[in-house]
């Protein structure tokens, strides 16, 4: 009678373990940090919980938006902040730049290293491996790509949802530059782990802010 109780106890302490075990979430580490930020422990970086800062606060007349001035980039359209405003936060890659260090100029949320998530073309899981004519080098485009920054970000979707603001948007400018070619830089969306490349200048895009630890 005494060795049963013993080999139920042993049982269900397992159960619990297994139990556990099945609901933790051991790679992504993914947590809420306060009303603004999503931290990825296992990456050591914080995202914005709203993945297009700027809509929302130009569209709410803030002030970190209203000093900001991007006629004068390098390489900007020449448009206005209300002309951004207009579409919705869009900007091409030198726009979300310049929005990027006005963040750290103001020291946003108190950080001054806001920048683009990185995403890898060197990523295996991407579900297409494409050979460049010009150079011969093969770049990892397509779904399915977890390599890079955004990929931790798929099951906080699924355990935060209602924690994010702007996930509507396809596409967001990466930091990441397409070696062999100048004009083009990383893009990438989260739903489906997608990444791909765009041209810096004529496209237009949101962009997400990410800081390290």
């Amino acid at each position: 009678m005494k060795n049963s109780i013993i080999i139920a106890a042993i049982f269900m302490v397992v159960q619990i373990n297994v139990h556990a075990t099945l609901g933790a979430r051991p790679d992504h580490q993914l947590l809420l940090s306060g009303p603004h930020l999503i931290k990825d422990a296992a990456l050591s970086l914080e995202w914005t919980r709203d993945a297009n800062l700027a809509k929302t606060l130009c569209q709410s007349g803030d002030p970190l938006w209203k000093s900001f001035d991007p006629t004068r980039i390098p390489g900007s359209t020449g448009r206005s902040a209300s002309e951004i405003c207009a579409q919705e936060g869009r900007m091409n890659w030198y726009e979300a730049n310049a929005w990027l260090d006005h963040l750290n100029t103001n020291r946003y949320l108190g950080y001054s290293n806001w920048r683009m998530p990185q995403i890898s073309y060197q990523d295996s899981s991407c579900s297409e491996q494409v050979t460049l004519e010009a150079t011969g080098e093969t770049v990892a485009l397509g779904s399915g790509c977890m390599t890079g920054e955004p990929g931790n970000l798929k099951s906080a979707l699924n355990d935060y949802q209602n924690s994010f603001a702007n996930l509507e948007e396809q596409l967001f400018w990466s930091g990441t530059e397409l070696a062999t070619d100048s004009r083009l830089v990383g893009v990438f969306g989260v739903r489906n782990d997608w990444q791909d490349a765009e041209d810096k200048s004529s496209d237009l895009l949101p962009v997400w802010p990410v800081h390290s630890l």
